[in-house]
């Protein structure tokens, strides 16, 4: 990572009770659950969080299967600082690093579509950084 850059390394849903990638989030033994994550996870270059840059994730899921959301886009403002906001200093000049989780309610996708969530990261100076989740289908 290079000290001056930023980047959306992952971005993935997990059931509400598990903790690696999940095609089916809204799914559970069987039930439909209320709630699902979406995980996010952001590198950043040292010089970057020694600064406190500040930055802007939008979040908004799409049906890839011609069905609808009412999932609501998202907007977080934030700043690469070690301790808020789920960033972490990775210690001896190697850049932060944040991993968070944003709860999503199950009812925002009807079910018997397939669903994916695009993430795009803008800085003030300019870096633009885009990921897209792995692909879902709604239960």
């Amino acid at each position: 990572m290079q000290a001056n850059d930023i980047q959306l390394a992952r971005l993935y849903t997990t059931k509400a009770s598990g903790g690696t990638q999940d095609s089916t989030p809204t799914e559970l033994g069987g039930n439909r659950q209320p709630e699902f994550y979406l995980s996010i996870v952001v590198e950043a270059g040292d010089n970057l969080g020694d600064l406190g840059a500040a930055y802007t994730l939008y979040l908004r899921a799409v049906s890839t299967s011609g069905g609808a959301t009412t999932f609501a886009r998202a907007t977080l403002n934030e700043t690469v600082t070690s301790g808020l906001y789920d960033w972490k200093d990775l210690g001896s000049n190697n850049g932060y690093a944040k991993a968070s989780q944003l709860k999503v309610n199950s009812a925002d996708f009807p079910a018997g579509d397939s669903y994916e969530f695009v993430a795009t990261l803008l800085t003030k100076s300019g870096i633009v950084y885009k990921a897209v989740s792995n692909e879902f289908v709604s239960f």
